[in-house]
C-alpha cells in the first residue's frame, strides 16, 4: 500500500466538513418550524461532527504548508475552501443558537464560544490566503488567468459574509453584523469578476475556433490525380 504523502492534501479535502455542517444548517433551520427535537439533535450532532472534521482537515492542511514546499502550480484557488469550511460551521452555529429550549444537545454558552472562535481563525485567514496569492502571483510570477477552479474563491467569500451576518444577529454583536452586510459586496464583486472572466474566456475561445474555420475556408484547393480537389 502507498503511504499517505502530505503532498496529496489540498484545499478540496474541506469539503467532507463542508458536506456535513450543510446538513447542520439544514436541519436546523428546518427544526424551528417542526415540533419534535429530532432536527435539532441532528443538526448538533452533524455540527459536532464538521467541526472534528475540519480539526482534523486543518492540521493536515496546516502540516502540507509548512512543511512540504509548495510550488505556485498547486497553490490553487480551493485553498480558499480552508476559510469556506470554518464560515460555514460557523453558520451552521448560529442556527443551533436559534433552536427552541429543548431541541438542543450543547449548551447555548458552549457553541457561542466555538463558533466565536471559528470565526475568528477564519477572519485570520483572509489576509494569510491572501498572502498566499499575492506570493503565488505577483513574486513568482504565475499568470492571473480564468480557471474552472477559481469559482471554489466564490463560495468562501460569500459564506463568511453570510456566517457573520448571522452569528452577529443572532449573538445581538452589532458590528458584526455590519461587518457582514459589508463584506457581502465583496462577495458579489468576487462573484461577477469570476463570472466577467468566465464569458471573456469562453468569447475569445470561440473567436479563436471561427478565425481558425474561416482560414481553413479561404485556404486555397489544388486538384488531386482523380480530379478532386485537395487543400495546398
Amino acid at each position: 500500500m502507498t503511504p499517505l504523502s502530505l503532498r496529496k492534501v489540498n484545499g478540496t479535502w474541506f469539503v467532507w466538513a463542508v458536506g456535513t455542517q450543510s446538513v447542520a444548517v439544514a436541519s436546523a433551520s428546518l427544526a424551528r418550524h417542526t415540533g419534535g427535537p429530532a432536527l435539532g439533535a441532528l443538526a448538533s450532532a452533524c455540527w459536532s461532527v464538521g467541526l472534528l472534521q475540519y480539526l482534523l482537515i486543518a492540521a493536515l492542511a496546516l502540516a502540507r504548508l509548512l512543511l512540504e514546499p509548495m510550488t505556485p502550480a498547486e497553490l490553487v484557488p480551493p485553498y480558499w475552501v480552508f476559510m469556506g469550511a470554518a464560515a460555514i460551521s460557523v453558520l451552521a452555529g448560529a442556527k443551533l443558537l436559534e433552536l427552541p429550549p429543548g431541541h438542543e444537545l450543547l449548551p447555548h454558552q458552549v457553541v457561542l464560544s466555538l463558533s466565536t472562535l471559528l470565526w475568528s481563525f477564519c477572519t485570520w485567514l483572509i489576509p494569510l490566503l491572501l498572502a498566499l496569492g499575492v506570493w503565488r502571483h505577483a513574486l513568482r510570477r504565475r499568470p492571473l488567468r480564468y480557471e474552472t477552479s477559481l469559482w471554489s474563491l466564490v463560495f468562501p467569500v460569500g459564506m463568511y459574509g453570510a456566517a457573520t451576518g448571522e452569528l452577529g444577529r443572532v449573538a445581538g454583536w452589532g458590528w458584526m453584523t455590519a461587518v457582514g452586510t459589508t463584506e457581502a459586496w465583496a462577495a458579489l464583486a468576487v462573484w461577477a469578476a469570476t463570472f466577467t472572466a468566465m464569458l471573456a474566456t469562453a468569447a475569445r475561445a470561440m473567436y479563436a475556433k471561427n478565425a481558425n474555420d474561416a482560414e481553413d475556408a479561404n485556404r486555397p484547393q489544388r486538384p488531386r490525380p482523380n480530379g478532386k480537389a485537395t487543400e495546398s
